[in-house]
C-alpha cells in the first residue's frame, strides 16, 4: 500500500481495511507501505508460499509497474490483474477501444499527445468530433483527478493544464448527461449494479471521498432487462482485457436507458465503505469474505 501517486491516501485507507480483515485469521500478515523511491527489499522476502494482496492505487501500483515486477521476481502469487491488462485498464484509450471492440457504446473522444498543445487546433478537432460540453481528463490517471467539464470555450486551457499536470496524454470526451453507475466485477459474475448520485456535477474526487458529498442505490432502480445488458457488457470488457480476480466498470446511462462505458478500474477502493464492497455486501457477501474470496482466487490463479 502507499506509493507515491495521487491516490495514495486511498491506497493507505484499502490497505489498513484489507489488513484489519485479514488479522487473526491469519498468521503472518504484513503490511508494506512503500513509495518506489528507494529498492523495493520487500521483494526479495517474498517466499514462493506467500500471497501478495495489492492496495496501491493509481500510478505504479495500477498502471501494470509493480505487477510487472513481481512478475519479474517470479512472484506469481498477488491479487488483482497482471500487468499486461493493468496497462489497458489505466489507458482510458484503449480501453474504450475494447469496449467499441465489444460493440459496447462509449462517448466519442479524441486522445491528445503533444504537451504542447495547439489550442486553435485542438478546439477545431473537438468541434467536428462533438460540441460543448465535453470533458477533459488525463489518460491514464484514476479516481477523476484532473477531470474537467469544459462548457465554454474559454474553459479550455484551464482543462487541459489540469490534465496535463497529471499525464502527458489527455482525453477529450463527449459529455453525456445521465445516471452514473457502477458495475463490480467478481471473478466470473457481475454484482449488483449502483447508482451514484453526486452533489457535484459529476462523481469527482470530492464526491468519492469526502463524507456526504455522495449517496448511494443499490441495486440501482433500472429496468431488469437493462440490468442484465449492463452486467453482461462490463463483464464482457473485464474479459476481454483479460482482468481477474475483481475490476468495477463505470457507465453513464440517459434517459432513453442507453448505456455509454465510461472506464474501468482493475484495483477499485477496497475499504468496508467502497462501492465493488457495497455491490459484494448486496450480493451477500460482508467485507471480510469478499477478501477472503479475492484471496482465495488469487491461490488457484483464478483468471
Amino acid at each position: 500500500m502507499g506509493g507515491y501517486s495521487s491516490e495514495k491516501n486511498i491506497s493507505i485507507k484499502t490497505g489498513k481495511a484489507v489488513l484489519k480483515a485479514l488479522s487473526g485469521k491469519y498468521t503472518n500478515v504484513q503490511a508494506v507501505n512503500i513509495s518506489f523511491k528507494e529498492k523495493l527489499s520487500f521483494i526479495d522476502e517474498i517466499k514462493k508460499e506467500d500471497l501478495v494482496f495489492n492496495a496501491l492505487h493509481g500510478g505504479s501500483g495500477e498502471n501494470g509497474d509493480i505487477q510487472s515486477i513481481l512478475e519479474m521476481n517470479h512472484i506469481s502469487l498477488f491479487t488483482g490483474s497482471d500487468s499486461k491488462s493493468s496497462k489497458i485498464c489505466m489507458n482510458k484509450h484503449l480501453s474504450k477501444l475494447v469496449a467499441r471492440f465489444e460493440c459496447v457504446d462509449t462517448p466519442s473522444w479524441i486522445l491528445y499527445k503533444n504537451k504542447k498543445y495547439n489550442k486553435k487546433k485542438l478546439f477545431n478537432i473537438s468541434e467536428d468530433k462533438f460540441s460543448l460540453p465535453y470533458i477533459v481528463k488525463p489518460n491514464n490517471e484514476g479516481s477523476t483527478i484532473g477531470l474537467t467539464k469544459v462548457d465554454k470555450e474559454n474553459q479550455l486551457d484551464g482543462a487541459i493544464s489540469l490534465a496535463l499536470e497529471f499525464s502527458q496524454e489527455i482525453i477529450i470526451e463527449k459529455y453525456i448527461s445521465g445516471r452514473e453507475i457502477t458495475v463490480g466485477i467478481l471473478g466470473n459474475k457481475a454484482l449488483p449494479i449502483i447508482e451514484i448520485f453526486p452533489n457535484n456535477d459529476f462523481f469527482d474526487y470530492e464526491c468519492k471521498y469526502v463524507k456526504g458529498m455522495s449517496k448511494y442505490q443499490v441495486p440501482a432502480d433500472i429496468d431488469s432487462e437493462v440490468v442484465l445488458k449492463i452486467q453482461r457488457d462490463a463483464l464482457a470488457i473485464h474479459e476481454s482485457i483479460g482482468c481477474r480476480h475483481y475490476s468495477r466498470v463505470d457507465f453513464i446511462l440517459d434517459k432513453d436507458n442507453n448505456y455509454y462505458f465510461l472506464e474501468i478500474n482493475s484495483l477499485p477502493g477496497m475499504t468496508a465503505t467502497s462501492l465493488l464492497p457495497m455491490a459484494a455486501k448486496e450480493a451477500g457477501l460482508e467485507f471480510h469474505q469478499l477478501i477472503d474470496v479475492i484471496l482465495n482466487m488469487a491461490l488457484l490463479n483464478n483468471d
